[in-house]
C-alpha cells in the first residue's frame, strides 16, 4: 500500500513538474513573438484633419472614438477572457490569455490557456507576423495537438481577423498606406487592407450612435474536418463601449460563421485591460 502511494505521489509530482515547464516554456516562446512584434513595429500619428477624407459614418466614429490628435503610438496590449466552442451545438470553454497587436505594418499575436478537462490545460497562441499566419495548440505547454504553419489560407484569415479586431484599436483603421475606405451610405463603410500583396475587404455597419456594430467578410476560410478550407460568410459583433487609455474600444466581441443551416456562434471575448505604447 505504501508503494503504491509513494508510486502515485511521484507520478502527480512528475505531472505538476512537467506541466509547469511547459506553461513557462509556452509563455517564454509568446514573448519571444512579441518581441518581434515590437521590432518590426513604427510609430503612427494622427491629427484632426486625417479625417477629412473619409466616409462620413467612419469620420463619425473615429471622432468619438480617438482623441482629436495623438501619438506616436505602435502597439496594444490587451488582457482578455471569453468562451470559446468548436460545433454548433458543442459546449463552451473558458479561456484566458493575452494579445498584442502592431498597427503598422499590421500583425498580432495572442496567447491563451483553457482547460478542456480537469488539469489538462491546453495552451493556445495564434498571430500574424510579416504577413503569415499560424496556430500552435499544446497540451500541458507542450505536447504538440496543432501545429498550423503559413498558407494561403491560414495567411489569408489571418489578415481578416486583423481587421475585423481593429476596432479593439481604433487608430489602426485610419486610413494609410495599407488601409483605405469607402463609403456604402449612411450607416456602412468598406474597409480594404492591402497586407503582404494580399488584398481583403470587410464591411463595417454602424449602430445609431456611429458606433461599428458588426463586422461582416463575405469569404474567410473555413477549415473542415479533413483539413480543407472552404470560403464561408463570417460575422463579428461588438458591444459594451468603453473608454480605456483614452480610446472609446468595443469591451466585448463574438464572431460567428454564417452557415447555410444558420449562424454558429463559436467565439466570445471580453477585454479586461488594454494599453496603447
Amino acid at each position: 500500500m505504501l508503494y503504491i502511494l509513494v508510486t502515485i505521489a511521484v507520478l502527480a509530482g512528475l505531472a505538476a513538474g512537467l506541466g509547469w515547464w511547459g506553461a513557462m516554456r509556452f509563455a517564454r516562446q509568446g514573448r519571444e513573438a512579441q518581441a518581434t512584434l515590437e521590432r518590426v513595429a513604427e510609430a503612427h500619428s494622427w491629427q484632426a484633419g486625417d479625417l477629412e477624407p473619409l466616409p462620413p459614418p467612419v469620420a463619425r466614429y473615429l471622432g468619438q472614438a480617438l482623441p482629436v490628435a495623438g501619438g506616436p503610438l505602435r502597439m496594444t496590449r490587451a488582457k482578455m477572457s471569453g468562451q470559446i466552442r468548436l460545433q454548433p451545438e458543442g459546449p463552451w470553454q473558458n479561456w484566458s490569455g493575452r494579445q498584442i497587436w502592431c498597427l503598422h505594418p499590421p500583425a498580432f499575436v495572442w496567447s491563451a490557456r483553457m482547460a478542456a478537462k480537469p488539469l489538462m490545460p491546453v495552451y493556445v497562441r495564434d498571430g500574424l507576423i510579416k504577413g503569415q499566419g499560424g496556430m500552435l495548440v499544446r497540451l500541458w505547454g507542450w505536447i504538440t495537438l496543432v501545429r498550423a504553419t503559413a498558407s494561403p489560407e491560414l495567411d489569408l484569415g489571418s489578415v481578416q481577423r486583423w481587421l475585423a479586431e481593429a476596432p479593439m484599436f481604433p487608430p489602426a483603421l485610419l486610413p494609410g498606406p495599407e488601409l483605405a475606405w469607402r463609403g456604402e451610405g449612411e450607416s456602412a463603410a468598406t474597409a480594404t487592407l492591402s497586407v503582404g500583396g494580399r488584398e481583403v475587404e470587410a464591411l463595417f455597419s454602424f449602430d445609431g450612435e456611429g458606433l461599428p456594430a458588426t463586422c461582416q467578410i463575405e469569404q474567410r476560410p473555413r477549415q473542415q474536418p479533413d483539413g480543407s478550407f472552404v470560403p464561408t460568410p463570417w460575422l463579428a459583433r461588438y458591444g459594451q463601449w468603453r473608454t480605456q487609455g483614452g480610446m472609446l474600444l468595443p469591451t466585448t466581441c463574438e464572431a460567428a460563421w454564417l452557415l447555410d443551416q444558420g449562424e454558429f456562434c463559436y467565439v466570445r471575448l471580453h477585454i479586461d485591460q488594454a494599453d496603447f505604447f
